[in-house]
């Protein structure tokens, strides 16, 4: 303990190399007074990988920088390079911890930036680290599948193991306007790295499990509210899994006047306001970041059925799931749940082990709204819908002229993906899609807002490319 002590009071000014040190060792020694033992067995697990990619095509990306500058970034390249590492302690029997970190630097080219396609050959490059995992987890009965279990801090929490893109509605974007959000090794997605802040009670019973989630919001603002969510799944014939959840968004608010910005502004700016007439009624409609979401789930592995030798574990697996994003109507801008209801349906198509998978992934929301997070958390305003870029109007909750004023043309999403492990520790990564993926090193300091808000494809004929290859042990 004098050793810890002289970490934790040293000499000088700390680096942030000494902080990440000095954090471990404590986080390990609290390990080990609260299992009551002097040693602790650790392992570790972690990765390196290199990205790279290209937006082919991003017909609607032209956006500005808020001086009137206007950025195409169609044709622009994206690179990725990064690593983590986590530490799992068995701090008991049924006890344990981890810990770890990571970081990658994003590298973009800047697309065509002032007509400037000179600039294309310009890059900018984000620097980001991140907690892969920082929690405790206690459980009865087998550590995979555990009769009871809690989970506090920060963690990777995924109740559809099968969605390699899109889909995993209940847990990812807002309400009203129902945002979707997804990308290429999305967070949410990639069950290596923590997506949730707060507690995770779990029980399972032979083929059906349950969980709720108290989850505190730290991405989207207003930040610091808590949610709670409840998840249930059941498998029967050992082929066939149903799910189904609600989320009560927000439920507990850090400050309940900031749920309903229209409250606090003025209230007369239609185009950036909460604050909305309703025409039908007369009646002044104040729309709220609070809301209920509701989530089913469905898959369906095929080759248990059909017996078709070759076939791998994960082949032929239909697999789907729908969300409605806010139950309650809000006067004539939110009065058709089912432009508030994504669907999306995957299969992994048969490979005989050529690689890990291959999965198609398809997807239909009908909102009318751009899918665009600027300006959420602002005293009065969601996002700008109503600014006039330079080639078209952008979609906007209160009706506006031009040909892509209701948002239709993206309501339909695709992704391919394909995964390959060699050697048991390589990886191989591919995705071609049509997706909500938003490239956000590209717009830090020159995108109008705070930057990597709005997704970069908006019509049936834009879509990216992405490539990954890592060690992961």
């Amino acid at each position: 303990m004098s050793n810890l002590f002289g970490c934790i009071f040293p000499k000088g000014p700390i680096s942030m190399r000494s902080k990440i040190l000095i954090a471990t060792l404590v986080w390990a020694q609290a390990g080990a007074v609260l299992a009551g033992v002097e040693k602790t067995s650790f392992k570790m697990h972690g990765g390196s990988w290199l990205d790279a990619g290209k937006l082919v095509a991003s017909h609607d990306s032209l956006t500005n920088d808020g001086s009137g500058n206007s950025i195409n970034l169609q044709g622009a390249w994206l690179q990725t390079v990064g690593a983590q590492f986590t530490a799992v302690a068995d701090l008991s029997d049924n006890l344990e911890g981890a810990f770890g970190f990571g970081a990658y630097k994003a590298t973009h080219s800047l697309g065509n930036f002032q007509g400037n396609s000179k600039a294309k050959y310009d890059a900018i490059s984000l620097f980001q680290n991140f907690i892969t995992e920082a929690r405790l987890t206690g459980y009865t009965g087998e550590r995979s599948r555990p009769s009871l279990s809690f989970t506090i801090g920060s963690f990777n929490y995924t109740y559809n193991r099968d969605a390699k893109n899109l889909g995993s509605y209940l847990l990812r974007g807002p309400v009203y306007p129902g945002l979707l959000m997804g990308g290429f090794q999305d967070f949410s997605t990639d069950s290596t790295k923590a997506n949730v802040i707060g507690l995770q009670l779990h029980q399972g019973a032979g083929n059906f499990s349950q969980d709720l989630i108290f989850k505190n919001e730290k991405e989207l603002p207003p930040t610091f509210d808590w949610s709670l969510a409840y998840v249930a799944q059941y498998k029967m014939l050992d082929a066939i899994e149903i799910g189904g959840g609600v989320n009560f968004y927000r439920l507990i608010p850090y400050n309940s006047k900031l749920e309903t910005p229209g409250h606090l502004g003025p209230g007369n700016d239609v185009g950036h306001s909460y604050e909305v007439i309703d025409s039908t009624a007369g009646d002044t409609v104040f729309f709220s970041h609070q809301g209920i979401k509701l989530m089913g789930k469905f898959g369906i592995e095929f080759n248990k059925f059909l017996g078709i030798q070759g076939l791998g574990s994960k082949d032929l697996k239909l697999y789907g799931e729908a969300a409605v994003l806010g139950v309650q109507n809000y006067g004539s801008v939110y009065k058709q749940i089912s432009r508030r209801i994504p669907v999306m349906v995957g299969i992994n198509l048969p490979v005989w082990g050529l690689v890990d998978f291959l999965s198609i992934e398809g997807e239909y929301y009908g909102s009318r709204y751009r899918n665009d997070l600027a300006n959420i958390g602002t005293l009065n305003g969601v996002a700008d819908w109503t600014i006039q870029l330079p080639t078209r109007p952008t979609p906007s909750p209160m009706p506006v002229a031009g040909g892509y004023a209701d948002s239709t043309r993206d309501n339909i999403k695709w992704s391919l993906n394909v995964e390959k492990t060699v050697a048991g520790h390589v990886k191989f990564i591919g995705q071609i899609a049509d997706d909500h993926y938003r490239p956000r090193p590209i717009a830090t300091g020159l995108i109008n807002s705070t930057g990597g808000t709005a997704e970069a494809m908006t019509t049936p004929k834009d879509w990216y490319f992405m490539f990954r290859v890592g060690y992961f042990f």
